[in-house]
């Protein structure tokens, strides 16, 4: 059999004795603990104001650039959904040059924007130069194409790094699409 619970409330105070003493080390220790999430918190909110007036090295976030880019991501997106590459009979340089042309565009009304505005956004300018290095490649790819109906493309590679993963790691909401970086899709490549 189970004994019975004591009665609620206990029989006798429970309040009667006095509090056990406490050391005065505690005081200085929750006195110290109060100063060090003081520092701690005056640090991250300091941090935090900072980081907010800073260009961050990562991301485009000026209002016009960033209306300036998705204007030309949608641009050039459209315009290269509407090029085949793939199909009987299609002119492949021709419909690279289409392509080229329309990011060649794009990428000249992004270098037409305000100077001032462009570096106010650090990684701006290194940017569009990367779109300008791919835009280079293809060029390049189709000069080759003359030569070789067979031709690969081969895209550039900076620090040892695909240079559209370089252009996508910077935070525009726009991502380079594939299309620009498989001119030659279809062609048998050698692995």
């Amino acid at each position: 059999m189970v004994d019975p619970l004591p009665p609620y409330p206990p029989p006798h105070d429970a309040w009667r004795f006095p509090p056990p003493p406490v050391s005065r080390r505690w005081l200085w220790v929750a006195v110290a603990g109060s100063l060090v999430a003081s520092v701690a918190l005056v640090s991250l909110l300091a941090s935090v104001v900072i980081a907010g007036t800073r260009d961050l090295p990562a991301s485009i976030d000026d209002p016009e650039l960033v209306d300036a880019i998705d204007l030309g991501c949608m641009t050039i997106t459209n315009g290269i959904d509407q090029i085949d590459l793939e199909g009987v009979g299609v002119n492949r340089a021709s419909q690279v040059t289409a392509q080229n042309t329309i990011v060649r565009g794009v990428i000249e009304s992004w270098t037409g924007l305000d100077a001032d505005l462009r570096a106010s956004d650090r990684p701006f300018d290194d940017w569009v130069a990367d779109w300008q290095r791919l835009l280079d490649a293809r060029d390049a790819y189709l000069e080759e194409l003359a030569i070789n109906p067979n031709a690969l493309f081969t895209e550039p590679q900076v620090d040892g790094e695909p240079l559209v993963d370089r252009m996508d790691s910077v935070l525009t909401g726009c991502t380079v699409p594939r299309e620009l970086v498989r001119p030659d899709r279809g062609i048998e490549r050698d692995a």
